[in-house]
């Protein structure tokens, strides 16, 4: 596989390799010595260079026809995303007896790192990895990392993907948060976007034509099936094997694959996915790779498809947010039935084919019956279910405790892979917001703009200014709340329901295994596996459900009352008496 932008070579030197086909001239501009060394050309269109290696930290730009650009492959952009690249030498994650985490054993926890703690560091996560491993989390799912405009953003506007964000420390401190997390026994994935570039301190335009004529929602298209599209085919697989293989990240969650438009005999995501495989059969351990694709589509796990482990499904969530919440409008809009609820555990995906997504206005989704249970992860809040509201408020904040626990324990009794979103296991209320610091005055505008009328369906829903550094400042995790008795309580009960996941008590990952029965007159949902019975109410009135004397409650949501009285919106979780 070609190396691309600096490297060292097999003698040791500094390389650097660059993509350019149309060009006439490139040359290598090393700034901290004002010389400039012409590169040469293959016939495939790469531009290369050898010399003796450099410090770490020089900083060099490459000079096309003259007109000097930052590195698109650069591992490191200390003076912004407008500056020159720097020579970086990451370290390899160490793991000589690490073997990762399967599917079927993930309790996948999201977390924004510039959000997670006050300081918004690498470093200062790690010091909360121990918390992490006590609530039950095995599988870290993180924020994109690459590097972006400013100090603040989610990273979806990453235009450096090689390059760890500056603001979150430095590649020792990645180092250390994998190694810490790995000694734990919990993975690291990476969120990763290769769906469109963000709109600032963008290069790649410069050196081939790595967009094409098709729209993203947030701009143009990668360009994977277009002219020189080799080149731009081998940049993001050379990505790929660089965080998984280079750093040693246990895998990836692909943001918005949908969006990755090729036309090629073989599609881009499946040789991403099987490059995945042979470095995980290489090193002899798990590489986790999950897809956002949000189509609801089978063959983004099947085995003849893309071959992802697993997709984000929001069905679940959308069902159980609509419901308790009778909230409409955009995704909402499709759902809102208690049987929708019901079907989202059974089936798999609500809208499968034979429903209208009403936002769309089309017929969506494939049927998921016949899908295994880890291929779907789902989940009550993640980045974009909290953040793409105008307030970026959490249901606990605005809906209470009971209607958020309950849908939690829905989605964990569930038979599919559960994610959480940082801060719900002990009750966050904090919002998580977007936010962003572009330099570009027109863009900031267009990004207020933008929401402005994404949310315009809301009377009286003027989002907040993702401009403002309050968007950030006040998206930080609440750590004190933890330590509160509500939070104390609330991280026992997570806790608790975890390890009974984890057992395979609550939950089991086997469809067949997992027995529902529902009445919508009475809003009560039943799912019982071999070892567990949990009884779910969904609705306004308190419910009496006689429970045979084989079961034990072992955990309520609330106060559990008497008689096998159910209050509404609560759940109980009983366990089979031992014989």
């Amino acid at each position: 596989m070609v190396a691309l932008g600096h490297y060292n070579n097999e003698q040791g030197q500094s390389a650097f390799r660059v993509f350019a086909p149309d060009r006439q001239q490139v040359a290598l501009r090393l700034e901290d010595e004002a010389r400039t060394l012409p590169m040469q050309r293959d016939a495939a269109g790469y531009w290369s260079l050898s010399l003796p290696r450099l410090a770490e930290g020089s900083r060099y730009r490459f000079e096309l026809d003259g007109t000097a650009y930052p590195d698109p492959a650069s591992r490191a952009q200390p003076d912004g995303v407008h500056g020159a690249s720097a020579v970086a030498y990451p370290s390899r994650v160490k793991a000589a007896d690490w073997r990762g985490v399967t599917i079927d054993d993930a309790i996948i926890y999201e977390l924004h790192i510039g959000t997670f703690t006050a300081e918004g560091t690498l470093a200062a996560a790690r010091a909360k990895l121990p918390h992490l491993q006590a609530l039950g989390i095995t599988v870290i799912e993180l924020l994109p990392l690459a590097a972006f405009p400013g100090e603040r953003n989610w990273g979806y506007d990453g235009t450096y993907l090689f390059a760890l964000h500056g603001a979150y420390g430095s590649y020792a401190d990645l180092q250390a948060f994998i190694e810490a997390a790995h000694d734990l026994g919990i993975a690291v994935i990476l969120d990763v976007v290769y769906n469109h570039f963000g709109p600032e301190g963008n290069y790649s335009w410069a050196y081939a034509p790595y967009t094409k004529q098709a729209d993203t929602p947030w701009g143009a298209a990668i360009n994977f099936d277009g002219g020189h599209s080799e080149g731009i085919r081998a940049f993001y697989l050379a990505n790929t094997r660089y965080w998984l293989e280079e750093i040693g990240f246990d895998g990836f969650r692909m943001d918005a694959v949908s969006l990755i438009f090729d036309a090629s005999p073989r599609h881009i995501l499946r040789e991403i996915t099987d490059l995945a495989r042979d470095i995980a059969a290489r090193e002899g351990r798990e590489i986790l790779m999950i897809a956002e694709h949000l189509r609801n589509e089978t063959e983004v796990t099947a085995a003849d498809g893309y071959a992802y482990h697993s997709q984000w499904n929001d069905d679940l969530n959308h069902a159980l947010f609509a419901f308790l919440t009778g909230e409409k409008g955009r995704h909402y809009d499709s759902f809102g039935s208690f049987d929708d609820i019901v079907k989202a555990l059974r089936d798999s995906f609500v809208l499968d084919g034979t429903r209208m997504h009403t936002f769309y206005n089309r017929l969506f989704g494939t049927d998921g019956r016949g899908t295994a249970a880890t291929e779907h992860v789902v989940h009550t809040q993640n980045h974009d279910q909290i953040g793409n509201r105008p307030q970026g408020d959490r249901m606990i904040a605005s809906y209470g405790r009971d209607k958020a626990l309950l849908a939690t324990i829905t989605m964990l009794a569930s038979p599919y892979v559960p994610m959480l979103f940082m801060g719900e296991e002990y009750g966050e209320t904090a919002p998580f917001l977007f936010f962003e610091e572009f330099a570009d005055a027109n863009l900031i505008q267009a990004v207020r703009d933008g929401r402005r009328r994404e949310f315009a369906f809301q009377d009286g829903s003027e989002p907040r200014d993702a401009h403002d550094r309050a968007a950030f400042t006040d998206s930080k995790l609440q750590w004190s709340r933890l330590d509160s008795a509500d939070g104390q309580t609330l991280f026992h009960f997570y806790q608790a329901l975890i390890a009974l996941k984890r057992a395979g008590k609550l939950g089991p990952r086997d469809k067949q295994q997992v027995g529902i029965a529902a009445d919508a007159q009475t809003g009560l949902i039943c799912i019982q596996t071999d070892e567990s019975l949990t009884l779910l109410n969904f609705s306004t009135e308190t419910c009496q459900v006689p429970v045979e004397a084989q079961w034990a409650l072992y955990l309520s949501s609330n106060e559990p009352g008497v008689g096998g009285l159910l209050p509404p919106f609560s759940a109980h979780i009983y366990l089979r008496v031992a014989d």
